[in-house]
């Protein structure tokens, strides 16, 4: 069973590739949610655990359903 580290790391790692995909820079990605590029910096390096409503505000502004940044391969 992976811990809690784990899935922040995994999380984390999911966000930052899907923000990439969409050539999103962490600035603009905060500012979609309304958050310093400094939280999404912390949320990439899993080092926070967020919330639902910001996992679901991540996923609007990435354009993805939200069981999508649950998807670790």
């Amino acid at each position: 069973m992976e811990g809690l580290e784990d899935f922040r790391i995994k999380l984390g790692r999911k966000i930052k590739t899907l923000r990439e995909e969409k050539n999103l820079t962490q600035g603009k990605l905060g500012d979609l949610i309304e958050k310093d590029y400094q939280a999404i910096s912390r949320l990439e390096r899993g080092l926070v655990n967020p919330s639902a409503y910001l996992v679901l505000q991540i996923a609007n502004a990435l354009e993805v359903k939200i069981e999508d940044l649950f998807r670790f391969e």
